[in-house]
């Protein structure tokens, strides 16, 4: 059991020391909850960190005897009250004996097994909370959400990202904001929108991954230019010049409707796609698609 003490002590000391990857330091992933009815609050950790931890350092436990698992114990406890370990390695400790088995701890952590003196000094640390990846990173992402009072009552508004893009389920995302989306599976929310605002995906397509282009198509939106001597209008896209009759898919929801592109070349007025039977009508700036190469 001293090995094991040992084998503790030593990690923490080098953690404290150089940190993870002998990074100078060590950083925490860490939500701190303070409530009204509870003084000391609680952290939040993701059960991975611990987890992954623990097994690089290599700190598995095989305890035989109850004694044997409250010798560790007590030494973390020992080390917290004189100043020797911060309270982020006190739960790390705890976590490499207990894990997420509340009920053994519950057993062990009693004024008559532990001591007085210690038992009282635990009771004003904040406890520690554990959860998956999932929860913890739902739960930074609905603190970041801007909510105001204002005297035409309350609003909200999504965080602001610019180099990150975050999907949820539509269940995950109104346990976090309140906001449920029921016509979705996965919702994509809008930075920087009011009132929670997402995108909308349903089936089992990924929105995060790229839709492939068949060969000799290109994709994007449909812009009005120039072309020839005369300054006459033309729609283009990503470059490429479209005519009359030209064979173009154009994009509504999730999916792709094919037809012809017509158009009268009086500025402003709107795009014809002929589909069938039936003519829809788009403005510039639509997301569409066609063949490099003229195609009816």
């Amino acid at each position: 059991m001293a090995e094991s003490i040992n084998k503790l002590e030593s990690v923490i000391a080098e953690l404290s020391a150089r940190g993870l990857q002998g990074r100078a330091g060590m950083v925490w992933p860490v939500i701190v909850k303070a409530y009204s009815y509870d003084s000391h609050g609680r952290m939040v950790y993701p059960r991975s960190f611990f987890f992954n931890l623990k097994v690089d350092k290599e700190l598995h436990f095989h305890f035989k005897k109850k004694s044997d698992r409250l010798a560790i114990h007590k030494a973390l406890i020992d080390k917290i009250m004189n100043g020797s370990i911060n309270i982020h390695m006190y739960h790390f400790g705890m976590f490499c004996i207990y894990s997420d088995d509340q009920w053994l701890y519950n057993e062990d952590f009693t004024e008559k097994v532990i001591g007085n003196r210690r038992y009282q000094y635990v009771n004003t640390l904040p406890k520690a909370e554990f959860v998956s990846n999932d929860d913890f990173f739902s739960d930074i992402y609905s603190t970041l959400i801007e909510r105001r009072s204002t005297h035409i009552g309350e609003y909200q508004r999504n965080p602001s990202l610019s180099q990150v893009r975050m999907l949820f389920t539509a269940d995950q995302f109104a346990a976090w904001t309140g906001r449920h989306y029921s016509n979705a599976d996965w919702v994509e929310p809008i930075p920087g929108a009011m009132d929670l605002q997402c995108k909308k995906w349903i089936g089992e397509h990924d929105p995060m991954a790229p839709i492939k282009i068949a060969d000799g198509w290109v994709e994007g939106p449909i812009i009005l230019g120039h072309e020839g001597a005369e300054n006459g209008l033309r729609h283009f896209v990503r470059g490429v010049p479209l005519h009359a009759g030209r064979a173009i898919h154009v994009k509504f929801g999730g999916g792709w409707i094919e037809g012809r592109y017509e158009w009268s070349f009086v500025h402003e007025s709107p795009i014809q796609i002929h589909a069938g039977e039936e003519v829809i009508h788009i403005r510039e700036g639509h997301i569409v698609r066609i063949r490099l190469t003229q195609g009816r």
